[in-house]
């Protein structure tokens, strides 16, 4: 697995090597964090290691199964540097991609940016790729070579549409954290905009989804979407997050939208092939990643 030690390739580290799986998890910890691995490292084997090199080949080699999660997944980081965000978002896939040409089956993560602003919503997966912003047209870029490298040399690789996903070692970057961090050490809410809306939906979701999607032969050379397919607007979800610390006030600085103004996910896809269900609901995932960064924030 690439971009092992993040928010979401710790969680499906975990996941795997719950089921008994050999792992090896790859990262360069950069952006992710040792500590996210550490209550799991020594049932797995951790190499730190650069996407971007012809080392990875030997990394992977003799797998089953690539996860390429690694990336420069954040927005903002994109615009201020799209050189790295190339250099790793789209010549990194590509490296993984080579050295994948024996048959090892890759699970490449998108994300629902690359759809940009909707045509129409709930977005299914035949919705236009009308991303506009760095960190789409990295994601847009990567999707064509792994389906390049799929019709061309047989690399069996699935592209994963990944919306809102959220929940506890989440990087205070994405908006979830950062509204419960800035609840617990300004003590008041913060928000650019109230009306964008979003699919989030919490971990536990997500990776039940890509172990299920992993397992599909039906979903060689294709893509799937990954969202809970209910829509939020971050004005609603700082409410909730102000109520759960007892009712902080809300500073809306009235900024224009960053990124596409609505991203609903279509999950039809995802439940018919896969039998995919939601197992935590919003509120809930919302609830236990307030009480995770509360201990946190204690030293708990």
């Amino acid at each position: 697995m690439t971009g092992a030690a993040g928010f979401l390739g710790s969680y499906l580290c975990e996941a795997l090597v719950a089921k008994g799986a050999k792992v090896t998890a790859l990262d360069n910890f950069t952006i992710g964090s040792t500590s996210n691995l550490e209550p799991f490292k020594n049932e797995m084997q951790i190499v730190n290691c650069d996407i971007t090199k012809n080392e990875i080949r030997s990394y992977i080699e003799g797998s089953q199964i690539v996860f390429h999660l690694a990336a420069v997944a954040n927005p903002r980081s994109c615009r201020e540097d799209f050189d790295l965000a190339f250099k790793i978002n789209v010549e990194g896939t590509k490296n993984v991609l080579d050295a994948s040409r024996d048959g090892l089956r890759v699970i490449f993560l998108s994300a629902a940016a690359a759809y940009g602003n909707p045509s129409y919503i709930p977005i299914d997966e035949k919705h236009p790729l009308n991303g506009r912003d760095p960190y789409a047209i990295s994601k847009i870029m990567a999707e064509y070579l792994c389906t390049n490298y799929y019709q061309n040399c047989g690399v069996p690789v699935v592209i994963v549409r990944n919306f809102s996903t959220f929940g506890p070692r989440q990087t205070p970057s994405y908006i979830i954290p950062t509204l419960i961090t800035q609840a617990l050490q300004q003590k008041r809410l913060e928000i650019w905009n109230p009306k964008p809306t979003r699919d989030f939906m919490y971990i536990d979701n997500t990776i039940d989804a890509l172990l299920r999607i992993a397992e599909s032969e039906e979903l060689i050379g294709d893509v799937i979407n990954i969202g809970s397919g209910e829509e939020v607007h971050i004005g609603a979800l700082t409410e909730k997050i102000s109520q759960m610390f007892g009712g902080l006030p809300i500073v809306n600085l009235n900024k224009d939208v960053v990124g596409s103004e609505r991203l609903v996910c279509d999950n039809t896809k995802l439940k018919k092939v896969t039998g995919w269900k939601l197992i935590v609901p919003f509120e809930d995932g919302l609830q236990r990643t307030c009480s995770w960064f509360k201990q946190a924030s204690l030293g708990q």
